[in-house]
């Protein structure tokens, strides 16, 4: 119902730049995905405009971008309640903290994904590369500082293993970087400097990198720059909420909680991959029940007085309170 699509835009929560669909255009397209013959017509108008036919289109006054309501069972349980305990909180059990081979992830970015229907054409990226910007961007997500992450030079040599040259312009242009070198920090010129010079037969000649981008290095040259700019590492970005002990201990309350016999029930092994997907109603008699329970007491006792005004775990049981009572 508004212009506003793709991924990049899915944290878009300024409501005063959501700009209304033109009435006329998605009465002409769900026309148009009517009067389609063919299956392939139709999937194209789906994905192109968003819209499909339907016999509230034959009254003339019906208009969506201003009667179309989100339910409750969509917007707030399966969308709002569900993002915050999965991916805010991390009560899940596959939401890692850590990489496949051990380093610390230092914070969460909105990535953009690769479409290649709406990426501009001087950024189209081979089928078989595509992969490469995802490993990009969980590269730059790593801590370089405290326990168990790496240090500049190795984010630099996996940036450069893991990365095409397409790849590496694709994160960047989408994290809306700069395409000269002219401001890069003295560290990562440095270090642009001394990884040229062990691969140069004449060492003496090297240059700091200026201009504008073109090569791998320049790129990655880039994205170090901005990475540096970014937590270095987690204690004080990802609050320790999404911990087997927390996601167990839920378990237990979920178990062993007496309730009412027609209050519904909910997968007791929550959490974990074979749980399977949580329903409205799920979702409904969690947020309300067991985890205000759970989380209350793991979080908002402490040996049974308040803990500490700024704890990190007290703003979020505070913050998670405030949206289940809202739902």
């Amino acid at each position: 119902v508004c212009n506003l699509h793709g991924t990049h835009h899915i944290f878009s929560c300024d409501h005063k730049n959501w700009p209304r669909r033109d009435i006329s255009e998605l009465r002409r397209w769900s026309e148009a995905y009517r009067d389609a013959r063919t299956h392939s017509e139709r999937t194209a108008i789906v994905k192109n405009h968003g819209v499909r036919w339907s016999s509230f289109w034959l009254l003339e006054y019906w208009d969506p971008t201003r009667m179309l309501v989100i339910d409750a069972m969509h917007c707030i349980l399966e969308g709002v309640v569900h993002y915050h305990c999965r991916h805010v909180l991390r009560l899940d059990a596959s939401a890692t903290q850590i990489s496949a081979d051990g380093f610390k992830y230092a914070f969460d970015w909105p990535w953009t994904l690769y479409d290649n229907e709406t990426v501009p054409e001087g950024l189209k990226i081979p089928e078989k590369q595509v992969l490469s910007v995802i490993k990009v961007q969980k590269a730059l997500s790593l801590a370089i500082s405290g326990d168990k992450a790496l240090t500049l030079e190795q984010l630099w040599s996996r940036l450069e293993n893991q990365g095409t040259l397409a790849s590496l312009k694709f994160v960047a242009h989408t994290l809306e970087l700069p395409t000269t070198l002219h401001n890069l920090s003295a560290k990562v010129s440095m270090m642009h400097v001394h990884r040229a010079c062990r691969t140069s037969k004449k060492p003496e000649s090297i240059r700091a990198p200026t201009g504008v981008a073109l090569t791998k290095s320049h790129f990655i040259a880039l994205l170090l720059d901005w990475r540096l700019n970014q937590p270095h590492n987690s204690t004080a970005f990802i609050i320790p909420t999404g911990t087997p002990e927390t996601l167990s201990f839920i378990q237990h309350i979920i178990r062993y909680c007496t309730t009412a016999s027609w209050l519904n029930s909910v997968p007791k092994n929550y959490g974990e991959s074979n749980a399977g997907t949580i329903k409205a109603d799920e979702w409904r008699t969690l947020s309300t029940v067991y985890l205000p329970i759970a989380l209350i007491i793991l979080w908002g006792d402490d040996d049974g007085c308040a803990p500490p005004s700024d704890s990190f775990l007290l703003k979020a049981i505070d913050h998670t309170m405030a949206l289940f009572q809202a739902t």
